[in-house]
């Protein structure tokens, strides 16, 4: 096949996840992580893959936070 030709659609790529973190993975896209870090870098502000913005993500969602609630503690976490 040429340029230009159908092409089936991917799913979506997810982020690799360390063992250590597999637990928080299903936060990454309520984050935005396009990768999961194996360490906190502590800048501020904490990146979308950072460990602890993750951890505080899915405990949110498992808390059921949603929508614009979530939003403000998710940048809450990240400034933190």
């Amino acid at each position: 096949m040429g340029k230009g030709g159908k092409k089936e659609p991917r799913e979506p790529k997810t982020p690799k996840v360390p063992l250590h973190l597999a637990a928080w993975a299903h936060a990454a896209p309520l984050t935005g992580a396009k990768k999961i870090k194996k360490q906190c870098c502590r800048s501020s502000p904490r990146c979308k893959g950072c460990p602890v913005v993750l951890m505080r993500a899915a405990r949110l969602a498992d808390a059921g936070v949603s929508g614009k609630d979530l939003k403000k503690a998710l940048k809450k976490a990240r400034a933190a």
